[in-house]
């Protein structure tokens, strides 16, 4: 790997598909291992950041007492004191494993220190179920390729116990062929392969989130070309790009209203059901169990297809050979509370579209959106009449009739679009006072 370089880290997800190594080891002893280490690890979080809060409370005393800080060799002793009581109460987890779990929990304490004295906020805490995490590098994990599968393997137990490393093969069966190149290239170390972790999600499949770092691509796109993403009222985004009028337009509104449709009406036909529902314990657990379902049925629908979108908007933008993209902020968007993806996790688009423009080289700019969907293109005509409806645009003074969605993305795809809008904005109020003050004769 190029040394030097400013690097990108990303994650990809996979299933862990059966257990391979140590010969003969069954799906429930590779369970009860990875349980195991997942509650030594929650315990060795809850206790770094338990006794780093300790001493950071003792440093505080000590500084209002004598005006002075603690010798720099006090942190460094705690902070070892700390790993060997971690390394303690992880009896089935490496040694490498108690560094990480003692760094982690350190730096999120430290992270959250002002907030803590504040009293805005209290210590952090971890709960049963956190990932089991795994240190880069020193041999804690492994992946590579064997007759086409993808293994992968992870240092879970420390030399005294039995086995000391698990193997998994991946379940990498129906993965995207861009996804399995980034494999390859961790495999082949043009990129570092990262601290990765191990955990269960909400029905009980195992998964690890394999890290990777690359170095970032040079800008050698045009940074004077920018693409627009509108994510709009009447589709769920359309791009647009300053220098013509190349579009892209994404028409899967009722697709996507169709299926927030259904699962509204079966969550609410679950929730009726429960009112005349007299189970506790165990037996709401079995009630409430189509109702987590069907949120990780709509998580799964909606991460599908912000891959879907993002994946096309980065494929635009390169067609076009654009060095930016410009979107609206997640402030404006949450303000407005419109358009076809309204209630999903927006800022989880934002991040799936930043990280893949990373990989192609490609700068994005969250801007404030304001106005831009009553703007004319072109013209510069700000008006709220310019709006026919959700999909329509004519514009009161040039006679300008567009698709309003791509209206709005040319608009957002003009560099410096938000200081072009205030002062028209300003000038048109301007106007409008002058002409207020004008006698009437």
């Amino acid at each position: 790997m190029p040394q030097g370089k400013k690097l990108v880290t990303a994650q990809i997800k996979l299933y862990l598909h059966r257990p391979v190594e140590p010969d003969n080891i069954s799906w429930a002893q590779a369970g009860q291992i990875l349980r195991d280490v997942s509650y030594e690890t929650v315990l060795g979080l809850n206790h770094a950041i338990t006794e780093w809060h300790l001493y950071e409370r003792e440093r505080a005393r000590h500084y209002r007492e004598t005006k002075e800080n603690l010798p720099a060799e006090e942190r460094k002793k705690t902070w070892n004191r700390i790993y060997s009581e971690v390394r303690g109460l992880m009896k089935t987890a490496s040694s490498g494993m108690a560094s990480m779990v003692t760094r982690t929990a350190i730096t999120r304490y430290q992270n959250s220190l002002k907030d803590i004295r504040s009293l805005k906020q209290s210590v952090p805490s971890y709960r049963l179920g956190h990932p089991i995490l795994l240190r880069e590098g020193g041999g804690e994990t492994k992946l590579w390729r064997d007759n086409g599968n993808y293994m992968f393997r992870a240092t879970l137990r420390n030399r005294s116990n039995e086995p000391t490393r698990l193997t998994f093969l991946l379940d990498t069966f129906k993965l995207e062929k861009s996804k399995k190149a980034v494999l390859d290239r961790v495999i082949s170390g043009e990129y570092k392969l990262g601290a990765c972790q191990v955990a269960q999600d909400r029905r009980k499949r195992w998964f690890t989130r394999i890290a990777y770092s690359f170095p970032r691509p040079e800008l050698k796109k045009d940074t004077s070309i920018c693409v627009g993403v509108d994510l709009g009222l009447a589709c769920p985004f359309y791009c647009a790009v300053n220098n013509g009028h190349d579009r892209l337009s994404c028409n899967e509104a009722l697709i996507v209203e169709r299926f927030r449709w259904q699962i509204r009406r079966r969550r609410r036909a679950f929730q009726n059901s429960l009112k005349f529902s007299n189970r506790g314990g165990h037996g709401r657990n079995k009630a409430l169990a189509p109702l987590e379902k069907l949120a990780e049925k709509e998580i799964n629908f909606r991460d599908t297809k912000y891959h879907q979108y993002t994946s096309r908007i980065i494929e635009f933008a390169l067609k076009q050979n654009a060095g930016v993209i410009q979107i609206e902020g997640l402030e404006g968007f949450r303000a407005s509370q419109q358009g076809i993806l309204r209630d999903w996790a927006i800022a989880d688009f934002h991040s799936k579209l930043k990280y893949k423009a990373e990989h192609a080289g490609i700068e994005v700019r969250e801007i404030d959106a304001r106005y831009t969907s009553q703007r004319c293109s072109e013209c510069g005509n700000i008006n709220e009449a310019n709006r026919q409806s959700q999909s329509d645009f004519l514009c009161t003074v040039c006679g300008y009739k567009t698709h309003a969605d791509y209206n709005a993305a040319r608009n957002i795809s003009i560099v410096g679009i938000e200081k072009i809008i205030a002062e028209e904005i300003a000038r048109k109020g301007l106007a409008e006072q002058e002409a207020q003050d004008v006698p009437q004769g």
